[in-house]
């Protein structure tokens, strides 16, 4: 329990510093010894969606590092400023690799720990300050009015 807040006050923190900086984060680029971060709510089908909060904490080489991923999962609530109120939240954590196929540059997070999922989840990297996620095959999901796009802090 105590793991889990402090990865979620350590996600705030960084998120924070991210929001108070003067710059844009290049995505395209090999960010050696860079931590970047991305949120966004993605569609979700046993609740009304899912706050991704990703933090990928470059190698100095750049071409890949680890990441620690918040899901929490939301709930519609009309009382609340936001719209929507959190139900419950999970923290995985893991290694990640930025890959290039063709002229998509792609980035591949492969969870750690005892009780993790063999399925790694693919991220294409756009152009800007955004990743959306994909299939294996780097396919984004063609569902209408569904947005998959993670955005970086800034």
């Amino acid at each position: 329990m105590k793991k889990t807040t402090l990865l979620a006050v350590s996600a705030l923190a960084l998120l924070s510093a991210a929001a108070c900086s003067d710059h844009k984060a290049d995505t395209t680029a090999p960010r050696n010894g860079k931590t970047t971060a991305y949120t966004g709510v993605l569609p979700a089908a046993d609740c009304d969606g899912v706050r991704y909060t990703l933090i990928l904490d470059y190698d100095d080489e750049g071409n890949g590092g680890d990441y620690t991923l918040v899901e929490t999962y939301l709930q519609a609530d009309t009382l609340s400023a936001l719209g929507y109120a959190d139900l419950k939240s999970f923290t995985g954590e893991g290694d990640f690799t930025v890959g290039k196929q063709g002229d998509k540059t792609y980035l591949t997070l492969t969870q750690d720990g005892a009780g993790a999922s063999d399925t790694p989840i693919y991220f294409l990297v756009d152009t800007g300050n955004s990743i959306t996620m994909t299939n294996s095959g780097l396919e984004v999901f063609s569902a209408p009015g569904m947005n998959y796009t993670l955005t970086a802090a800034e």
